[in-house]
């Protein structure tokens, strides 16, 4: 699938947002009044960066069936998960073996690095290591709601909502067999995932993690993913004939998701209930308008695109970035350490993705014949 450099773009910001929030305890805030207000509203959302990641997902894998040998409808089940496979598992295996290695090794008293491998309040039961293997530990952590089990193990809630959401997917496909049908089961996603929240919220179940990281509140994000494909398949021709439509639908889009990111947070459960379909819908018209311009494709933005193209490893290995770089970033000044963090994290994932991430991707396809 060809390159699209506004994606990235938005991926970038994505990745931008989880560094920020992952990291925000190591700096001192900026002296500048402006430039604090930015920080601290930039980076308390960056859960809002996991979920604009899934609609983006939800795009590009609804893309990649639809170009794979029998379309949308009749895809090949055995040659998706194939593809899947070879794309997440070797470095998924990776950083999963790196990290029980730093949790089993004693850790010294001082060696507050560490923190991102050890648990704070969690154990590792059976439970735990079942639920990660098999990619429901988003449901592990919403029934252990005081848990804690540190940032390396607590962000594989989202491979776990991408992963069921996939395979569900095809399958799905098949059964559906028609555009209409889809729309009406994407919707219908949207309700349950509104109505789950709200359930939450009025049910007073103060638990975040089940209000909005179970996937019954989450797959409303790779939801938005997936209608954005049918919608550009459906009206790009017209939006790029129209440019006036297609502006105006990015801007709406743009001021929307902005909205949304700088002015609610997960902190607040009313925001819990609306914040990610808002979100989405924003991003959603953002990107259908955006992406019918050539604007966004100048070599002038093509440095931003990496760490979005790179995203993936950088989401995995940034833990492992902040243990190794913490006597350098402890106490530096909000933006200047977090651009320290952002560039050794988009290197180490350039480099996961070129030399160990593609080889192991084409190795598993030519292994199960999936080119």
């Amino acid at each position: 699938m060809k390159r699209l450099p506004l994606v990235d773009l938005v991926r970038s910001f994505c990745i931008f947002s989880v560094l920020a929030i992952h990291s925000d305890v190591l700096f001192r805030r900026p002296q500048n009044s402006g430039l604090a207000w930015v920080w601290e509203h930039f980076q308390r959302n960056g859960t809002y960066g996991v979920y604009a990641f899934f609609l983006v997902s939800g795009f590009l894998i609804t893309g990649v069936i639809r170009t794979n040998p029998g379309g949308l409808f009749k895809p090949s089940l055995f040659k998706f998960y194939v593809q899947r496979a070879g794309r997440i598992l070797p470095l998924l295996f990776f950083v999963v073996w790196i990290g029980i290695l730093m949790s089993l090794a004693p850790k010294p008293a001082d060696a507050q690095y560490l923190d991102v491998f050890h648990p704070d309040s969690g154990v590792f039961s059976p439970g735990f290591w079942i639920c990660v293997a098999v990619f429901v530990f988003n449901w592990f952590l919403a029934f252990h709601p005081m848990a804690s089990f540190g940032m390396f193990w607590n962000l594989l809630w989202s491979l776990s909502v991408e992963e069921q959401f996939y395979f569900l997917f095809p399958p799905l496909l098949k059964i559906l067999g028609h555009e209409k049908k889809l729309f009406g089961f994407l919707f219908l996603i949207l309700g349950i995932g509104l109505g789950w929240r709200y359930l939450c919220y009025a049910a007073q179940w103060n638990n975040r993690d089940l209000q909005v990281f179970t996937s019954l509140g989450a797959f409303v994000n790779v939801a938005f993913g997936v209608l954005l494909d049918l919608a550009m398949s459906r009206w790009s021709a017209s939006l790029s004939q129209r440019k006036n439509w297609a502006a105006n639908c990015c801007l709406f889009g743009f001021f929307l998701f902005a909205g949304v990111y700088l002015g609610t947070s997960l902190n607040d459960s009313w925001d819990r209930v609306y914040a990610s379909t808002f979100l989405s819908l924003g991003l959603f018209l953002f990107l259908l308008g955006g992406l019918q311009f050539q604007f966004w494709k100048s070599r002038l933005w093509e440095p931003l695109t990496w760490p979005g193209r790179y995203c993936f490893g950088g989401y995995l290995l940034h833990p492992i970035v902040l243990a190794v770089l913490f006597p350098i970033l402890f106490g530096k000044e909000a933006w200047g350490g977090f651009f320290i963090f952002a560039l050794f994290t988009t290197a180490l994932a350039a480099a996961s993705f070129h030399f160990f991430e593609m080889p192991a991707n084409r190795l598993v396809r030519k292994t199960f014949n999936s080119p």
